[in-house]
């Protein structure tokens, strides 16, 4: 590999990275809102609290769940997008894992607004979409299974998709890089949510936790709660 490639990977990606377009968004369409002093109800511990981090989820206890959607799949392309056409310049070098990897940083520590920006799930997913779509699609259909059907955790049908493509990555590709990859991003997410995971495991002990519930606070969540009714595995989701 040239080093020389790979800086300008991760400037490209990071760049992409830090465009928030949750405040995009919420610019046009509610230009007075602050997205850093948002409230959510915690039914959990029931207590209000400010949303540490600035993505799709917060966008949509603003605008609403179609637009806090919209948001989310527009994270997903944002990582997607740049990641695949790394991989389609460079087919034979692992470029595009650097390209990837920094969009997903970008976005949770965003140059532009002063390294507040989203948890990282929905690029992280578009970067594994590009990189191993099958693995994927995959992982994430045996972590909302395990969290849903068998083992009622919310934080497990949430992030367990992304950690299991670790192993995945690195006996799929061959290569140990691959693996470490996966390990990095997931290792960003963890960083990134420690105050949900915190806020999680407090009303979990309370156990006042409903998973169908909890993911529906989240766009990525009630995507996965769609998904597990259309399949036959949960009630139907709130519209």
């Amino acid at each position: 590999m040239q080093i020389e490639i790979v800086i300008l990977a991760l400037v490209i990606g990071y760049l992409i990275g830090s465009i928030s377009i949750s405040r995009v968004v919420t610019r046009i369409a509610a230009p007075t809102t602050d997205l850093t002093k948002v409230k959510m109800h915690d039914q959990g511990t029931d207590e209000d609290y400010y949303l540490t981090n600035v993505g799709a989820t917060t966008a949509s206890m603003v605008l609403g769940p179609k637009i806090g959607g919209l948001i989310g799949i527009l994270d997903i392309l944002k990582a997607f997008i740049p990641t695949l056409t790394i991989k389609l310049i460079f087919p034979d070098q692992p470029y595009y894992l650097f390209t990837g990897g920094a969009v997903v940083g970008g976005h949770i520590w965003t140059i532009f607004h002063r390294f507040r920006g989203g948890g990282g799930i929905s690029p992280a997913l578009g970067a594994f979409l590009a990189i191993d779509p099958l693995g994927a699609l995959a992982t994430n259909l045996i972590a909302m299974f395990l969290g849903f059907v068998v083992f009622r955790e919310y934080l497990l049908a949430l992030m367990l998709g992304t950690w299991l493509m670790i192993p995945w990555l690195w006996v799929s590709k061959g290569h140990w890089e691959f693996g470490l990859f996966a390990f990095l991003i997931n290792l960003m997410l963890v960083l990134a949510t420690i105050p949900d995971i915190k806020r999680y495991a407090r009303a979990r002990a309370t156990g006042k936790v409903d998973v169908a519930s909890a993911m529906e606070d989240i766009p990525m969540g009630r995507m996965m709660n769609k998904m597990m009714y259309r399949l036959g595995l949960s009630k139907k989701p709130k519209e």
